[in-house]
């Protein structure tokens, strides 16, 4: 038997990570006041356990890259299968980050957020089905509203901020849903003059949503059959 120090994803419940961020349950004490509910997901940090080491089975493992987050490269990992049961783990030595899945009563997933960054990372898009449905079902427009209503809260009370531009868009298409506001379009024609310093097109969306996010504005592109590949350069 040996004792391991490894980091990485953690599967932690929340009294270890309420550890090493206690200011952080007043937060959670608000979220179930409000009647919703949250999980944690997405925990790294760094622990110990104790493995017999005669008993692992190693396996060298490549993953390609990964599309839809535009990687050139893959990467490779060693993988150790442990058996059926886990490690009994000694010890968390560290949670250096993690995610908040907040539901409410009628959406499993509403809102994900970082707590560390005060960013909002997910908006689940429930009303696709409903501007798309020839029935507008009150399930859904309930669904919406209480998604609403847990992004209202994290934007407006606790200074949340989207992590991009779907984020925005999703919070976007709830306020116009539910707020009737103000709305107005915007055509811009751009000229390349220095093509150096022409960001990726994900990254300009990212900066213009952001631009506009801060003056007060949500924006929200809207799509032309013509349109630039993912990744590359919004150049002719």
């Amino acid at each position: 038997m040996a004792r391991i120090k490894f980091k990485g994803l953690l599967d932690l419940g929340e009294k270890e990570i309420l550890k090493f961020y206690p200011d952080l349950k007043p937060f959670l004490d608000e979220i179930k006041e409000r009647g919703w509910s949250y999980a944690f997901t997405d925990i790294v940090g760094e622990a110990e356990a104790v493995l017999d080491l005669e008993k692992l089975s190693f396996r060298l493992h490549y993953y390609p890259p990964r599309i839809e987050r535009f990687e050139e490269e893959g990467k490779y990992t060693i993988e150790a299968e442990i058996g059926a049961s886990p490690p009994a783990m000694l010890k968390v030595l560290s949670v250096e980050e993690f995610k908040i899945r907040i539901s409410s009563e009628h959406s499993w997933s509403a809102v994900k957020i970082d707590p560390q960054r005060k960013v909002i990372t997910y908006i689940e898009g429930v009303l696709y089905d409903y501007l798309f449905s020839k029935e507008k079902t009150p399930r859904k427009l309930s669904e919406a509203r209480e998604v609403y209503e847990i992004a209202k809260f994290l934007i407006e009370e606790k200074g949340f901020k989207p992590e991009d531009r779907y984020v925005v868009e999703r919070y976007k298409e709830l306020v116009d849903l539910f707020e009737k506001p103000y709305s107005f379009d915007i055509s811009l024609e751009l000229t390349v003059k220095n093509e150096d310093k022409v960001p990726g097109w994900r990254e300009l969306l990212n900066q213009l949503s952001e631009f506009f996010y801060e003056r007060g504005l949500l924006m929200k592109l809207k799509e032309e059959k013509k349109q630039f590949l993912p990744g590359k350069k919004p150049i002719p």
